[in-house]
C-alpha cells in the first residue's frame, strides 16, 4: 500500500508499525519514506479492544444495528484516543 505524505508530497509505502504506551495503549502508525514524517493511523485502548471483540463476535448472529452502534462507540473512543495522543503526546483518557 502507498500514500501520499502530506508534509512532503510524496509517495510513500505504508509500513504500519504498533507502538506500545502507557495504561495498554497501543498506537499504529507508519512513517513516511521521504521526510519520516510520523502518521498516527489508529489508537486503542483496552475499551476499545474488548468492544471489537463484542463486535466480531457479534457477526454469527447477524445483528447488524448492534455491530454498527458498537462501531461508532468505538470510531468515537480512537478518535478521542487519537487526539489526545497528537495533541497532548497522551492519549489516556483519565478513566479508571
Amino acid at each position: 500500500m502507498i500514500a501520499l505524505c502530506d508534509q512532503c508530497n510524496r509517495v510513500t509505502d505504508i509500513n504500519y508499525k504498533v507502538k506500545k504506551h502507557s495504561n495498554d495503549i497501543k498506537e499504529t502508525y507508519f512513517k513516511c519514506d521521504q521526510c519520516h514524517y510520523h502518521f498516527t493511523c489508529f489508537v486503542t485502548d483496552k475499551k476499545v479492544r474488548k468492544m471489537q471483540g463484542k463486535r466480531d463476535a457479534l457477526k454469527a448472529v447477524h445483528n447488524a444495528e448492534k455491530r454498527i452502534e458498537i462501531q461508532e462507540d468505538i470510531n468515537n473512543r480512537m478518535n478521542q484516543l487519537k487526539y489526545n495522543l497528537v495533541s497532548y503526546g497522551r492519549a489516556d483518557l483519565g478513566e479508571h
